[in-house]
């Protein structure tokens, strides 16, 4: 018996849908995370865009992704101990190295100075910061030049426990820069502003300081080399590609903030040329 060629094509794609779709494999890994707007957060589609990274890539694997969100230390923790398979985003200090594994980097992570448009701000050494006002967060720690001119009173440091409030300071004028991460910055201000309001803050680029996020395996796990080892390639092939480069674009728009995130699934896609097929085999029987 000779098969209808769209008829054998339906059955092909039904049986890779099928195994897609499928729980083929039960391998899943097991990330720690907590809240840290725009890179990760419970309440984004995807986590955000370091979430969404991370489980395209695993799920292109054959591998689910598990992500639990506790305090920062708690989740740290656990990773070093193995009771989760990793944690993310973090600097990869030497200290940090002698417990974990770190990936490739994820995105670069630039802490530069916010200030007021109507504010004329210029910097390219600490000393150009002289007499001003500026804003930081209590327990952060800005790095050795920062905290030596801050002690030495080269310019006047307000620190006050939230960083959502060294924004509501700056846009009344009462300091005059505030060192945050850039992309953690601007998505306070959206959230904490009108879109007329947004627009009287600006950054310097010229950053205090850049570090590379990633995530990290322990290394007291024996799969911590398997799983580091298919992300850096999947990470890597995103770079190589520009696709790495649409989730961050998306994540600095604010996107996953408003929910705007689309993903391409492929077992999703295969039901639908299934779908289209199985219509077009309809429609050539009816006329036959």
């Amino acid at each position: 018996m000779i098969l209808n060629p769209l008829y054998r094509l339906s059955l092909v794609l039904s049986l890779v849908v099928s195994l897609m779709s499928s729980p083929a494999s039960a391998e899943s890994i097991r990330i720690a995370t907590g809240e840290w707007v725009p890179y990760v957060s419970e309440s984004y589609p995807f986590q955000g865009a370091m979430g969404h990274i991370i489980q395209t890539i695993y799920e292109r694997a054959g591998i689910s992704t598990e992500f639990g969100y506790y305090p920062w230390t708690r989740g740290y923790q656990m990773s070093k101990e193995g009771i989760m398979d990793a944690t993310m985003p973090y600097y990869c200090s030497p200290e940090r190295e002698v417990f974990f594994y770190c990936s490739l980097p994820i995105v670069q992570g630039q802490q530069v100075f916010f200030y007021r448009r109507d504010f004329q701000f210029d910097w390219r050494t600490i000393d150009d910061l002289a007499g001003l006002n500026v804003g930081a967060t209590l327990g952060y720690y800005y790095g050795e030049a920062f905290e030596k001119a801050e002690k030495d009173g080269l310019f006047k440091v307000y620190r006050v426990g939230k960083d959502e409030t060294n924004f509501l300071v700056l846009s009344k004028n009462r300091i005059h820069i505030y060192p945050q991460d850039k992309e953690v910055g601007y998505a306070m201000i959206r959230r904490l502003f009108s879109v007329e309001e947004q627009a009287e803050f600006t950054h310097h680029p010229v950053p205090l300081h850049t570090h590379s996020l990633h995530l990290i395996f322990p290394r007291n796990s024996a799969r911590s080399q398997r799983l580091l080892t298919i992300f850096n390639a999947g990470l890597q092939k995103m770079r190589d590609s520009g696709e790495l480069n649409h989730y961050l674009e998306a994540m600095s728009r604010g996107d996953y903030e408003r929910g705007m995130v689309h993903i391409d699934k492929p077992a999703e896609a295969l039901r639908v040329q299934l779908k289209n097929v199985s219509d077009q085999q309809s429609l050539t029987q009816e006329k036959q």
